[in-house]
């Protein structure tokens, strides 16, 4: 079967039916890890240098990777480990990044996720993020939002707080010099605190020289969307309604149409 032989999505399972099974598994796989030393070794990242993973990752990859393969053959499956680039990401595919937030996790920060997005005709379609630590699962449609677990379990932020990676904090403050900015290491767990309304705004600055990944972000950019609010590129593209890709920075953040005007300095270009 190729993508163009795929059932349409109305004949398909949800992506919740086929991986609250195997999410609840990786909560076990999680617990076990935690509970004894395993191997951190490491890889070329895509996004340069190199950063640590663990037989944890590759476990949960395949867990996920075998579900999706069996309930929507032949569709491509695009998870991070194994890759040291980013790649083309096809029209019908899902994107899937087992451990958002190693580095995190494995310094006992519980903001690290699992976060799967599933492609359709070069956008997303459906989504879930899973929150292990936390014990909040986030899934979605795009028109709508679902959560198990208790989200008061979640840190909470101050309206005017933008959320960033530890690393763009300081760049963040200088932009904003009139709002508290305070740093959150995953992408999926800062975008999702927006959507669940724990926070206004995240971001990842493009004036900070990095890149984002389209399974770092997709799936919780589509939380955003379904909760009413917004996570657009620098250029203004709607994450939740373009194909993922690699992104110079994002910013997602509970206002739509539009975000305050203040936030426009976060997706300045570096210089």
């Amino acid at each position: 079967m190729t993508t163009a032989d795929l059932l349409p999505l109305e004949e398909g399972p949800s992506l919740g039916a086929v991986l609250d099974p195997v999410l609840d598994r990786a909560a076990s796989e999680i617990e076990a890890f935690q509970s004894g030393p395993e191997l951190v070794r490491f890889k070329h990242s895509v996004h340069g240098g190199m950063e640590p993973v663990t037989e944890l990752d590759l476990r949960i990859q395949d867990l996920i990777t075998t579900a999706l393969e069996q309930a929507w053959p032949g569709l491509p499956v695009i998870a991070e480990e194994g890759r040291e680039s980013i790649g083309h990401v096809p029209e019908n595919c899902v994107l899937v990044d087992p451990l958002d937030g190693t580095v995190p996790f494995l310094e006992g920060n519980p903001a690290f996720a699992i976060a799967v997005c599933l492609v359709r005709s070069g956008r997303p379609v459906q989504a879930i993020v899973d929150l292990p630590a936390y014990q909040v699962r986030v899934s979605t449609t795009g028109a709508e939002l679902a959560v198990t677990g208790d989200v008061s379990r979640l840190p909470s932020f101050d309206p005017d707080t933008v959320l960033t990676s530890p690393r763009h904090t300081d760049l963040a403050a200088r932009l904003l010099p009139s709002r508290p900015v305070a740093a959150v290491p995953t992408a999926s767990v800062k975008m999702v605190l927006v959507a669940l309304g724990r926070a206004r705004a995240a971001a990842y600055l493009p004036a900070a020289r990095g890149s984002a990944a389209p399974w770092d972000y997709a799936a919780a950019a589509l939380a955003v969307h379904a909760a009413g609010g917004e996570a657009r590129d620098p250029a203004g593209r709607n994450l939740a309604r373009t194909l993922p890709a690699r992104l110079d920075g994002w910013l997602a953040t509970s206002h739509a149409p539009r975000p305050p005007g203040d936030l426009k300095p976060l997706m300045l270009p570096a210089r």
